[in-house]
Protein backbone atom coordinates (compact mmCIF):
# COMPACT_ATOMS: atom_id res chain seq x y z
CA UNK A 1 0.00 0.00 0.00
CA UNK A 2 1.17 3.44 -1.06
CA UNK A 3 1.68 6.27 1.61
CA UNK A 4 -1.07 8.43 -0.70
CA UNK A 5 -3.43 4.93 -0.07
CA UNK A 6 -2.75 5.05 3.36
CA UNK A 7 -3.57 9.10 4.00
CA UNK A 8 -6.45 8.34 1.76
CA UNK A 9 -8.02 5.35 4.45
CA UNK A 10 -6.49 7.31 7.17
CA UNK A 11 -9.09 10.21 5.86
CA UNK A 12 -11.95 8.25 5.38
CA UNK A 13 -11.95 7.29 9.52
CA UNK A 14 -11.51 10.53 10.25
CA UNK A 15 -13.71 11.77 8.48
CA UNK A 16 -16.55 9.15 9.25
CA UNK A 17 -15.87 9.56 13.02
CA UNK A 18 -15.19 12.85 13.12
CA UNK A 19 -18.85 13.99 12.80
CA UNK A 20 -20.12 11.42 14.85
CA UNK A 21 -17.79 12.29 17.68
CA UNK A 22 -18.53 15.89 17.37
CA UNK A 23 -16.06 17.41 20.00
CA UNK A 24 -17.92 21.15 19.23
CA UNK A 25 -21.08 18.93 21.45
CA UNK A 26 -18.99 18.42 23.85
CA UNK A 27 -17.31 21.99 24.52
CA UNK A 28 -20.73 23.35 26.83
CA UNK A 29 -20.42 20.25 28.88
CA UNK A 30 -16.54 20.30 29.61
CA UNK A 31 -17.27 24.20 30.06
CA UNK A 32 -19.71 23.67 33.15
CA UNK A 33 -18.29 20.84 34.10
CA UNK A 34 -14.29 22.66 34.65
CA UNK A 35 -15.80 26.14 34.99
CA UNK A 36 -14.53 26.18 38.54
CA UNK A 37 -11.43 25.03 38.10
CA UNK A 38 -7.86 26.64 37.14
CA UNK A 39 -6.45 26.96 33.65
CA UNK A 40 -3.89 23.71 34.05
CA UNK A 41 -6.23 21.65 36.02
CA UNK A 42 -8.53 22.55 32.59
CA UNK A 43 -6.40 21.44 30.05
CA UNK A 44 -5.09 18.11 32.44
CA UNK A 45 -8.88 17.04 31.76
CA UNK A 46 -9.45 17.76 28.06
CA UNK A 47 -6.01 15.99 27.59
CA UNK A 48 -7.04 13.07 29.63
CA UNK A 49 -10.68 12.75 28.43
CA UNK A 50 -9.28 12.47 24.68
CA UNK A 51 -6.42 9.97 25.93
CA UNK A 52 -9.58 8.01 27.28
CA UNK A 53 -11.39 8.59 24.27
CA UNK A 54 -8.71 7.10 22.22
CA UNK A 55 -8.33 4.13 24.43
CA UNK A 56 -11.85 3.35 24.55
CA UNK A 57 -12.28 3.29 20.90
CA UNK A 58 -9.04 1.25 20.30
CA UNK A 59 -10.32 -1.00 22.42
CA UNK A 60 -13.49 -1.30 21.08
CA UNK A 61 -12.03 -1.76 17.93
CA UNK A 62 -9.91 -4.41 18.77
CA UNK A 63 -11.69 -6.09 21.49
CA UNK A 64 -15.52 -4.72 20.65
CA UNK A 65 -16.81 -7.74 19.54
CA UNK A 66 -15.72 -9.90 22.27
CA UNK A 67 -16.65 -7.75 24.85
CA UNK A 68 -20.10 -7.55 23.54
CA UNK A 69 -20.49 -11.05 23.55
CA UNK A 70 -18.88 -11.65 26.85
CA UNK A 71 -21.12 -9.41 28.63
CA UNK A 72 -24.32 -10.04 26.69
CA UNK A 73 -24.22 -6.20 25.51
CA UNK A 74 -25.87 -4.84 22.77
CA UNK A 75 -25.64 -1.76 20.81
CA UNK A 76 -29.19 -0.80 21.78
CA UNK A 77 -28.25 -1.21 25.50
CA UNK A 78 -25.15 0.83 25.02
CA UNK A 79 -27.20 4.02 23.39
CA UNK A 80 -29.63 3.64 26.18
CA UNK A 81 -27.23 3.49 28.56
CA UNK A 82 -25.41 6.47 27.24
CA UNK A 83 -28.59 8.41 26.80
CA UNK A 84 -29.58 8.42 30.23
CA UNK A 85 -26.42 9.27 31.65
CA UNK A 86 -26.34 12.43 29.48
CA UNK A 87 -29.97 13.23 30.24
CA UNK A 88 -28.95 13.38 33.86
CA UNK A 89 -25.99 15.30 33.26
CA UNK A 90 -28.11 17.77 30.61
CA UNK A 91 -30.69 18.32 33.31
CA UNK A 92 -28.46 19.42 35.47
CA UNK A 93 -27.46 22.07 33.39
CA UNK A 94 -30.80 23.46 32.83
CA UNK A 95 -32.08 23.41 36.55
CA UNK A 96 -28.81 24.24 38.29
CA UNK A 97 -25.94 24.98 35.92
CA UNK A 98 -23.95 22.97 37.68
CA UNK A 99 -23.77 26.22 39.70
CA UNK A 100 -22.33 24.47 43.20
CA UNK A 101 -21.95 27.98 45.28
CA UNK A 102 -25.12 27.45 47.59
CA UNK A 103 -24.46 24.19 48.49
CA UNK A 104 -22.85 23.78 52.47
CA UNK A 105 -19.40 22.62 52.16
CA UNK A 106 -16.25 23.04 54.66
CA UNK A 107 -13.66 22.51 51.28
CA UNK A 108 -13.33 25.78 49.42
CA UNK A 109 -13.89 25.98 45.79
CA UNK A 110 -10.95 25.56 44.61
CA UNK A 111 -9.86 22.55 46.58
CA UNK A 112 -13.15 20.63 45.88
CA UNK A 113 -13.12 20.86 41.95
CA UNK A 114 -9.39 20.52 42.08
CA UNK A 115 -10.39 17.04 43.50
CA UNK A 116 -13.24 15.96 40.83
CA UNK A 117 -12.19 14.39 37.87
CA UNK A 118 -14.52 14.35 34.96
CA UNK A 119 -12.76 12.58 32.03
CA UNK A 120 -13.37 9.14 31.87
CA UNK A 121 -17.17 9.92 32.72
CA UNK A 122 -18.88 11.80 30.76
CA UNK A 123 -16.36 14.06 29.00
CA UNK A 124 -14.79 10.53 27.35
CA UNK A 125 -17.55 8.51 27.67
CA UNK A 126 -20.81 8.98 26.39
CA UNK A 127 -19.64 12.35 25.37
CA UNK A 128 -16.68 12.21 22.99
CA UNK A 129 -16.40 8.46 23.01
CA UNK A 130 -20.16 7.25 22.80
CA UNK A 131 -22.59 4.81 21.05
CA UNK A 132 -22.59 6.20 17.89
CA UNK A 133 -18.57 6.71 17.64
CA UNK A 134 -18.36 3.03 18.82
CA UNK A 135 -20.87 1.78 16.22
CA UNK A 136 -18.57 3.92 13.31
CA UNK A 137 -15.21 2.01 14.79
CA UNK A 138 -16.58 -1.16 14.62
CA UNK A 139 -18.12 -1.11 11.51
CA UNK A 140 -14.88 0.15 10.28
CA UNK A 141 -12.76 -2.92 11.62
CA UNK A 142 -15.98 -5.16 10.18
CA UNK A 143 -14.51 -3.86 6.41
CA UNK A 144 -11.17 -4.98 7.33
CA UNK A 145 -10.12 -7.99 5.00
CA UNK A 146 -8.56 -10.90 6.81
CA UNK A 147 -5.29 -10.61 4.91
CA UNK A 148 -4.51 -7.30 6.16
CA UNK A 149 -5.90 -7.40 9.31
CA UNK A 150 -2.35 -5.30 11.46
CA UNK A 151 -2.38 -2.51 8.61
CA UNK A 152 -5.66 -2.34 8.44
CA UNK A 153 -5.98 -1.67 12.84
CA UNK A 154 -3.19 0.75 12.41
CA UNK A 155 -4.65 3.21 9.53
CA UNK A 156 -8.32 2.96 12.13
CA UNK A 157 -6.08 3.45 15.18
CA UNK A 158 -4.63 6.62 13.39
CA UNK A 159 -7.69 7.62 12.31
CA UNK A 160 -9.21 7.54 15.80
CA UNK A 161 -5.63 9.05 17.30
CA UNK A 162 -5.86 12.37 14.51
CA UNK A 163 -9.66 12.81 15.91
CA UNK A 164 -8.70 12.45 19.05
CA UNK A 165 -6.26 15.26 18.68
CA UNK A 166 -8.48 17.64 17.00
CA UNK A 167 -11.26 17.08 19.93
CA UNK A 168 -7.95 17.69 22.48
CA UNK A 169 -7.47 21.17 20.00
CA UNK A 170 -11.55 22.20 20.32
CA UNK A 171 -11.65 21.69 24.01
CA UNK A 172 -8.58 23.15 25.04
CA UNK A 173 -10.19 26.67 22.90
CA UNK A 174 -13.00 26.66 25.38
CA UNK A 175 -11.46 28.75 27.80
CA UNK A 176 -11.22 31.48 25.14
CA UNK A 177 -14.65 31.01 24.51
CA UNK A 178 -15.95 31.74 28.07
CA UNK A 179 -13.29 34.30 28.04
CA UNK A 180 -15.34 36.30 25.38
CA UNK A 181 -19.05 35.56 26.88
CA UNK A 182 -18.52 35.81 30.35
CA UNK A 183 -20.20 35.29 33.57
CA UNK A 184 -23.79 35.87 32.82
CA UNK A 185 -23.36 34.19 29.17
CA UNK A 186 -21.53 31.22 30.63
CA UNK A 187 -24.58 30.64 32.28
CA UNK A 188 -27.17 31.65 29.28
CA UNK A 189 -25.07 28.96 26.65
CA UNK A 190 -24.71 26.02 29.40
CA UNK A 191 -28.17 26.06 29.93
CA UNK A 192 -29.42 26.84 26.06
CA UNK A 193 -26.78 23.79 25.32
CA UNK A 194 -28.17 21.94 28.39
CA UNK A 195 -31.46 21.75 26.45
CA UNK A 196 -29.71 20.86 23.31
CA UNK A 197 -27.97 17.91 25.31
CA UNK A 198 -31.21 16.94 26.20
CA UNK A 199 -32.30 16.52 22.79
CA UNK A 200 -29.56 14.40 22.22
CA UNK A 201 -30.20 12.21 25.18
CA UNK A 202 -33.35 11.67 24.55
CA UNK A 203 -32.66 10.68 20.74
CA UNK A 204 -30.37 7.96 22.16
CA UNK A 205 -32.83 6.31 24.23
CA UNK A 206 -35.62 6.55 21.00
CA UNK A 207 -33.21 4.95 19.14
CA UNK A 208 -31.80 2.55 21.92
CA UNK A 209 -35.72 1.55 22.22
CA UNK A 210 -36.66 1.05 19.05
CA UNK A 211 -33.52 -1.16 18.17
CA UNK A 212 -34.44 -2.66 21.13
CA UNK A 213 -38.09 -3.25 19.46
CA UNK A 214 -36.83 -4.35 16.44
CA UNK A 215 -34.19 -6.81 17.64
CA UNK A 216 -37.24 -8.72 20.05
CA UNK A 217 -39.75 -8.69 17.04
CA UNK A 218 -37.74 -10.68 15.10
CA UNK A 219 -36.92 -12.99 17.48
Amino acid sequence: MTILETFKYVSIVVIGLLPIMNPLTTIPLYMALTQRMTPETRRVQARKACIYAFCILTTFLLLGNGIISLFGISMPGIRVAGGIIILILALRMIFSGFDTSSSVDSEPDEIKHANLDYSFSPLAMPSLAGPGSIAVIMSFGSQIPEGSLILGDAIVITGIAITAGIAYVALSAAGHIEKLLGEHGMQAITKIMGFLLTCVAVQFLASGIRDFYIEFSTI
